[in-house]
């Protein structure tokens, strides 16, 4: 799924780019485990999917989207945007939000949904426009999310996988000792 949603977001980019779209991506320890530290991910990104072109498209260091050790911003945008299942935090990894010029969420998309799906919601971001309203396929997405979040391997539950813990996750630090600087 991540090559997948990689590869959207560049399209993305590539397609929306010049009007404004900025594409971020966050990744993190907590939910499906990413073994990889955030240079190398930055890094297999860009060689294997083309993503990652400043100013278009970046890759943030890891950091926490749930719990008591959620950064702010995830915190923020899940506020302003519960899913249509009424949560107001991240339920499955690979979650996405629209936002417009002021930082407002106009949707938010589940895990499988990718850039290529929600292709006309971008369009008419892009031209600040209003969105048309969600179709039932949306929503079918959303069910299966529902689905995902109490099953799935992507989901973030409480003594499934790191959830909630008293300490902010660290990237791992052995990268200098490795000659990567």
């Amino acid at each position: 799924m991540a090559g997948l949603n990689f590869a959207s977001f560049r399209s993305a980019g590539l397609k929306y780019g010049k009007q404004g779209l900025r594409i971020w991506a966050f990744p993190t320890d907590q939910g499906y485990f990413e073994p990889d530290v955030a240079e190398l991910i930055r890094y297999k990104a860009y060689q294997q999917f083309g993503y990652g072109q400043y100013p278009v498209a970046l890759l943030f260091d890891k950091i926490d989207v749930v719990g008591n050790t959620a950064h702010p911003l995830y915190r923020t945008i899940c506020k302003k945007g519960p899913n249509p299942n009424g949560l107001d935090r991240l339920s499955v990894n690979f979650e996405k939000f629209l936002l417009d010029d002021k930082g407002e969420v106009l949707r938010r998309y589940p895990r499988k949904m990718t850039a290529f799906d929600f292709e006309e919601d971008l369009d008419q971001a892009t031209q600040q426009r209003p969105l048309a309203p969600p179709t039932p396929e949306f929503f079918g997405y959303w069910k299966d999310a529902q689905r995902d979040a109490q099953r799935g391997e992507y989901s973030f539950r409480q003594n499934y996988n790191v959830y909630d813990q008293s300490e902010k996750s660290s990237d791992w630090e052995g990268l200098a000792e490795l000659g990567f600087q």
